[in-house]
């Protein structure tokens, strides 16, 4: 079963738009939203486990210019209605 996690990201001003289409690119990333408050992206991501999850974050979604913060949430319980 896949992991799911939600990153959180912040961008430097102006530059979401430019984020938001470099993300798009990855295949990890399921959905992308650009929203507003304390954050500018939030992505949702399924990966195999949590060594994949680190290594997207650290060496793919933190190297991306402009990227200023991230905060990665995986969902530990599914809820379903």
């Amino acid at each position: 079963m896949a992991l799911k996690a939600y990153i959180l990201i912040n961008t430097q001003i102006g530059k979401t738009s430019q984020v938001a289409q470099t993300l798009k690119q990855m295949p990890e990333v399921k959905r992308l939203d650009i929203i507003m408050g304390p954050y500018d992206i939030i992505a949702e991501v399924e990966v195999q486990d949590h060594d994949v999850l680190s290594d997207i974050v650290i060496k793919k979604l933190q190297t991306i210019e402009h990227i200023q913060h991230t905060m990665t949430c995986p969902v530990v319980k599914i809820e379903n209605d």
